[in-house]
């Protein structure tokens, strides 16, 4: 189940802060700062196609800076999420023992069994088995990035906000992704001087 999922706080995370998935799977222990309950974006994780002719195929994954210069960037923590990470950092420590030697200590919050970095590929494939268990219909990785952009206008949180939290560069990058929950926000808008044609 999903509450004993290996990657139940990475899930979580996302939803809480709208990573990207090269972002949460950068992530290293040093960017998480608990007593602020704030992570700062720094570098991503991106899979990259291998050019030395021998074979087609082969990929591998390399750091980078984020996507665009917004995207580096510092994004508060939900408490209940932090509570999360936490647990978390608990159990990762029980894997470090188990692995022994074979772990390598990068810092990562989500890397795999030995502390290499995560691969986003595996990643996928086990979100999609976690849904599925789960009787939830599939949407990608990425749709979790979505609904927390979602619940945020649904609470009435500015554009400009979302903006910066999401690391867009552009404000009409998201204006124009959002647009579709944008209407329900104009009518609430409009519905606040609504006092004002009230005899």
């Amino acid at each position: 189940s999903l509450s004993t999922h290996r990657h139940r706080a990475l899930f979580i995370l996302v939803l809480g802060t709208g990573l990207r998935i090269g972002e949460v799977t950068a992530l290293r222990w040093h960017n998480i700062d608990f007593d602020t309950s704030e992570l700062k974006v720094e570098r991503t994780f991106k899979r990259v196609h291998l050019i030395n002719g021998t074979s087609k195929n082969k990929t591998v994954v390399i750091e980078q800076d984020p996507k665009t210069i917004n995207s580096k960037r510092t994004v508060p923590i939900p408490s209940s999420v932090l509570a999360e990470l936490k647990k978390h950092k608990t159990r990762q420590s029980q894997e470090k023992l188990m692995a022994g030697e074979a772990y390598i200590d990068n810092d990562l919050i989500f890397p795999n069994q030995v502390g290499e970095p995560l691969d986003i590929r595996n990643l996928t494939k086990s979100y999609e088995r976690a849904l599925k268990k789960a009787n939830i219909p599939y949407k990608n990785f990425h749709s979790m990035r979505h609904t927390f952009a979602t619940r945020l206008f649904e609470e009435d949180v500015p554009l400009k906000t979302v903006q910066e939290l999401l690391g867009h560069a552009d404000i009409s990058t998201t204006a124009n992704i959002y647009t579709h929950v944008m209407p329900k926000q104009k009518v609430k808008a409009v519905d606040k001087i609504d006092y004002l044609f009230t005899p």
